[in-house]
């Protein structure tokens, strides 16, 4: 069950780099795993977030918190691994069964889901003129639309702009981008542990100057 899925340890460690930093995630995973370690207003989940159900009709703009009706379910499965019908979630205003709030044929584009993208373009905004760094992290090409492509474009545009990737297999720099980019092909979370120790290290060398 995603609610009892323990939080990476990459998280973790992206998030010590960017401590004390100006930064803001935008994501494609559904899985809620970075709303436990960032600010909701620094995130970005641009393909919706398991958390939350919609009406798979899409008559409304509400999208519903499911956390006790996933717990409500999961208590219920009996030996034949079937739930009581009364408890498959149902929307409250046509009778369509609920669905996970994900990118899918019925995704519903609504308010949270403009929201999500106000927050990130708010931030390109107050940040385009400044040192920026777009740093991606596994992107591979069965969506490169969402982040990977505007990431390029954003770097190819913004004259103070840098672009990182990292990724094991789709480690991608294109040609315009080859004195503004760097493209890492390895493993995310030891990509991030060595960057922890050596940003540790840094901070420990400034100290030690500090006291001398």
């Amino acid at each position: 069950m995603e609610y009892e899925c323990p939080t990476g340890k990459p998280y973790y460690d992206l998030m010590e780099l960017l401590r004390g930093k100006n930064y803001h995630i935008m994501t494609t995973n559904q899985d809620f795993q970075f709303t436990r370690v960032v600010p909701e207003e620094k995130l970005s989940a641009i393909q919706g977030d398991s958390r939350f159900f919609q009406c798979s009709r899409r008559c409304h703009d509400e999208l519903f918190y499911n956390h006790d009706m996933i717990y409500a379910m999961n208590d219920a499965i009996d030996e034949n691994l079937c739930i009581p019908t009364e408890l498959i979630p149902r929307c409250p205003k046509c009778g369509a069964e609920l669905e996970p709030w994900v990118r899918g044929y019925t995704f519903l584009e609504g308010q949270k889901y403009r929201d999500e993208y106000r927050k990130i373009n708010e931030f390109l905004q107050a940040n385009k003129d400044r040192k920026i760094l777009f740093l991606e992290l596994g992107v591979g090409r069965m969506t490169p639309m969402f982040i990977q492509e505007p990431f390029w474009n954003l770097t190819y545009a913004l004259p103070q702009a840098f672009y990182i990737t990292v990724n094991p297999k789709d480690a991608l720099l294109p040609q315009e981008l080859s004195s503004k980019g760097l493209a890492i092909k390895g493993d995310i979370a030891i990509v991030l542990r060595d960057a922890v120790k050596t940003a540790s290290g840094e901070r420990m060398d400034d100290r030690y100057q500090d006291e001398n």
